[in-house]
């Protein structure tokens, strides 16, 4: 062979080697998630290498690839399971909204969740969103675990506001319910009507309460003097009158008879 020929054949190849590989745009992608989706429905985030959502955490919202839901009964134990990933356990509807308990750990959990249908009084100033409420038991502990949630969800077509709704946890020590920070994170989740509240140990007694409509309505009391205290009285007659008296009664004699 020549050696012109040998250089074309080379630059031939050459030129072969140098195009850029071609993807099929119909193939499947699976992701990180395990969940399998074509490229279209990747879009730009597959071809730009965007990250996807962590195992058990956010990116720009929840991973739903990486949860589970289930349906559950009161009193009747219900596995959770482990693996670092979230599973949200819905319990039969109420009066107004769902209980749930949201958890997540390493380890699987035997859950049970109690209505205790005689529960301790509201806080002043608020009411029940529901005439019960819920004990909360892990028949393995708490320890480990990465997400623990207590839950309520208002039900469908329901008109009650409970968007300046509280948590609550039973004080054993006191048998009263107490509200606030040392609960836990509060949230109102306004799209799904929705109270949560994120705690360190979700082993306990829980419940959620409303503002009540009549104590907020109601004026404030006017105070009552303190017993013993002396009230101003009127001037007997034949004493010194002072201030707008006075001036009515020079009032009356100047326009009285010449």
């Amino acid at each position: 062979m020549k050696l012109s020929s040998i250089t074309l054949v080379a630059a031939q190849l050459l030129a072969v080697v140098a195009l850029p590989t071609s993807h099929d745009r119909g193939s499947a992608l699976v992701s990180r998630g395990g969940r399998t989706a074509d490229a279209g429905e990747a879009g730009a985030g597959a071809e730009t290498g965007a990250s996807e959502p962590a195992a058990g955490g956010e990116a720009g919202g929840e991973n739903k690839a990486n949860e589970v839901e289930q349906q559950a009964q009161f009193d009747t134990p219900i596995a959770v399971g482990g693996d670092d990933i979230k599973t949200d356990t819905l319990y039969p509807p109420g009066v107004n909204g769902v209980f749930e308990v949201e958890l997540q750990g390493p380890v699987g959990r035997t859950l049970t969740v109690t209505e205790n249908k005689s529960p301790a009084a509201p806080p002043i100033g608020f009411i029940a969103v529901e005439p019960v409420s819920w004990i909360i038991s892990l028949a393995e502990g708490t320890d480990g675990l990465t997400l623990q949630k207590v839950d309520y969800i208002l039900n469908a077509n329901n008109t009650l506001d409970i968007s300046k709704g509280q948590a609550a946890r039973l004080c054993t020590e006191t048998n009263a319910f107490v509200i606030g920070p040392a609960v836990g994170e509060l949230e109102f989740e306004r799209e799904e009507n929705e109270l949560t509240v994120t705690v360190d140990n979700i082993n306990g007694e829980f419940a959620f309460f409303i503002p009540d409509p009549a104590a907020v309505a109601a004026p404030p009391a006017v105070p009552s003097p303190p017993a013993g205290t002396a009230t101003p009285a009127a001037p007997a007659a034949g004493e010194a009158l002072s201030g707008q008296a006075l001036v009515d009664a020079i009032l009356a004699h100047l326009s009285g008879p010449a």
